[in-house]
């Protein structure tokens, strides 16, 4: 079976909606013509995998343990079906959505399990580990850097050898690196020091824009004797910033 299903031609102009990857659907929403109206979005499960689940919310138990039941869909056959859908499938890996009926408005449903949604300890390299939820998805960008993201929320890692260096030595050039920001482009909107007894940890945040949109970014240096972790983190909204300063605090080394 191809991945994507092909979808009927319109007689319509509508949009064309970004390559999220595909959608799998109840077939009470694409054969028996029910709305959805419970969508969920997890840790996709390959590449072509949006992560995205809808149903029409009278799936039972039984229906929803037969694999026939559902199918893999381009996201525009449903966007053709319900326009309301094309903002919500922009959203992150880990968001849940219900509506009541097919006339009321989305909401945002915040204690619904999802199999992938815990807190996993992941080992950089001998010496460092850090925390993170296992719905961010893992890439080694072409660089080495590494990347963990859910689409809102992302953190980027670089590891550096600073031989010869001592901690404080590191630790100065960076405090000097932060005070002297030119402050014309991005303006320096909050600065932190978050060192441990092992782990000296200054950092700065700055608000980035790209061509649809602005977010945060926390730059954090992790640094012991010879080593520095530097870390981006990434979220679109300020109530996350609790969230970007605990993955930061998590960066530990067995030194």
């Amino acid at each position: 079976m191809n991945w994507f299903k092909k979808r009927k031609k319109q007689t319509h102009e509508i949009k064309p909606f970004p390559p999220i990857g595909a959608l799998m659907v109840s077939k009470k929403v694409t054969e028996e013509r029910l709305p959805v109206l419970f969508m969920y979005r997890e840790k996709p499960s390959r590449r072509e995998d949006s992560g995205w689940r809808l149903f029409s919310g009278f799936e039972s138990d039984d229906f929803l343990a037969n694999p026939a039941n559902t199918g893999i869909y381009d996201p525009m056959t449903l966007i053709e079906m319900d326009q309301t859908l094309r903002q919500l499938l922009l959203r992150e890996i880990g968001i849940v959505f219900e509506r009541k009926d097919s006339k009321s408005d989305w909401y945002e449903v915040n204690d619904y399990p999802l199999d992938d949604d815990y807190i996993i300890t992941v080992k950089l390299t001998e010496q460092w580990s850090f925390e993170i939820n296992n719905l961010f998805q893992r890439i080694t960008e072409t660089n080495g850097d590494l990347l963990f993201t859910t689409g809102n929320k992302s953190v980027r890692i670089a590891i550096w050898n600073q031989n010869g260096q001592n901690a404080a030595t590191i630790y100065d050039e960076h405090l000097e690196i932060i005070e002297s920001r030119d402050q014309t482009l991005t303006p320096t909107i909050h600065k932190y020091d978050r060192s441990t007894t092992h782990v000296k940890k200054p950092g700065y945040e700055i608000i980035e824009s790209d061509e649809s949109k602005s977010y945060h970014v926390i730059y954090a240096f992790n640094i012991i004797d010879e080593q520095l972790v530097q870390v981006a983190l990434y979220f679109n909204q300020e109530k996350d910033r609790e969230w970007a300063l605990k993955t930061w605090d998590s960066f530990s080394s067995d030194q």
